[in-house]
């Protein structure tokens, strides 16, 4: 079964739930939920980088690799009997550890290329959006 908690009242529902319960062995998991980035802001991300491959000459899926090579945490793998160390996968990411992200991203091509990429309430955003979406 799984119980959501909404509310300080449902805590209490659980609690009483738990207590209504025979005696056995039970398995009790409790996990706060994350909001998910959502495809607006995978949207925007993208849109980045081609705004970044079009200043660099790198293909976006090459940014996009060496980005999350350089802000993302690493996982360690075993493949083929060694391990290899790589960045965890942007969709593993919850809403607030990929707008941390997107910042360091905005920091990186404004410092590293002069290059400004805008948020969508930024004035000339529409603009810039009509410009990078079809961009390839």
């Amino acid at each position: 079964m799984v119980i959501t908690i909404n509310q300080p009242s449902d805590k209490l529902k659980v609690r009483q739930y738990i207590d209504k319960l025979p005696d056995r062995k039970y398995k009790v998991e409790i996990k706060v939920v994350r909001e998910q980035r959502s495809i607006p802001a995978n949207r925007l991300y993208w849109l980045w980088l081609n705004c970044i491959m079009s200043e660099t000459g790198n293909h976006r899926d090459d940014l996009h690799e060496e980005l999350t090579r350089m802000y993302l945490p690493k996982v360690t793998t075993i493949y083929r009997d060694r391990e290899i160390e790589k960045p965890i996968s942007t969709t593993k990411l919850d809403k607030k550890q990929f707008s941390d992200y997107m910042n360091r991203v905005q920091q990186f091509a404004a410092s590293e290329f002069g290059c400004v990429l805008p948020n969508p309430e930024d004035l000339h955003f529409e603009e810039f959006k009509s410009h990078f979406e079809d961009y390839i």
